[in-house]
């Protein structure tokens, strides 16, 4: 062999090691999805990595709750999201006690919501990107799909039928992970509706309406000045004079929330 792999990266391969699988993002993404890899894999730096193999909590980051929290603090090159995980994933308020007990019902809607996805980029043959440019099109039709997968009449049929259920699934997991915050109150209203932050020729999305987006974020952000102020509660106070700060709706976020799983 000609080559070394130069970066072992100590310490997330002996995290990985008790583990199954890991989810993995693109630094640079026009859809913010987290896919399942072997934790044997050698990851390259373009990725992020969640190391965990829990399905509950890879229903918190494919929820369009936080992608609507990833996209206010997080970067973006032209109109792709650029995840950054100590922007974006430590400053994330995730549901009260999740990563000290599992949610069986939401893990159960994690792993059906991914296991049909796969299904469905196998049998059409197309990856992430096509398929939610699928998901997202407001003038989705069997024909569309046979166009972009160039596959038989019945096998688009298929995938037409498969897409519409991947959006019901969609909205199941935003569901769930609303009720998790005890947040029954707030309606998401799913439907096609344009996201300003996007390019205009390219901004309608199948998601959440802007005032609930809206009104997420100030839940949101709202947790995460309450878990601060408990962080600095708790803090002893030859590190409290560091002084990390809660973030305002303009900041960009400093404090961390997650533990590493």
């Amino acid at each position: 062999m000609w080559w070394i792999y130069a970066e072992n990266r100590p310490g997330l391969t002996n995290a990985l090691r008790k583990l199954s699988h890991c989810f993995v993002t693109a630094n640079t993404t026009k859809y913010l999805n987290f896919s399942r890899l072997p934790a044997t894999h050698i990851i390259s730096h373009p990725q992020n990595v969640f190391v965990t193999d829990r399905w509950d909590l890879y229903a918190v980051v494919q929820s369009t709750l936080h992608e609507v929290w990833a996209r206010k603090y997080s970067g973006a090159l032209k109109q792709d999201l650029r995840y950054s995980p100590s922007k974006c994933f430590e400053t994330f308020a995730f549901p009260e006690g999740l990563w000290e007990t599992a949610n069986p019902a939401l893990a159960a809607i994690g792993e059906h919501y991914y296991e049909h996805r796969e299904s469905l980029m196998l049998s059409l043959w197309l990856g992430l990107t096509d398929i939610y440019n699928l998901f997202h099109a407001r003038d989705l039709t069997p024909a569309k799909v046979a166009k972009v997968s160039k596959k038989s009449v019945e096998e688009a049929e298929r995938g037409y039928t498969g897409l519409l259920e991947l959006r019901r699934l969609h909205v199941q997991l935003d569901l769930a992970m609303r009720d998790a915050y005890g947040w029954q109150n707030l309606p998401l209203e799913h439907d096609f509706h344009e996201v300003e932050t996007l390019a205009e020729n390219d901004r309608v999305r199948y998601t959440i309406s802007p005032a609930a987006r809206k009104e997420l974020l100030r839940r949101l952000l709202a947790l995460n000045h309450v878990r601060a102020e408990a962080e600095k509660a708790q803090a002893k106070p030859a590190k409290a004079k560091r002084g990390k700060k809660a973030l305002s709706p303009d900041d960009e976020p400093t404090q961390m929330f997650a533990e590493e799983p």
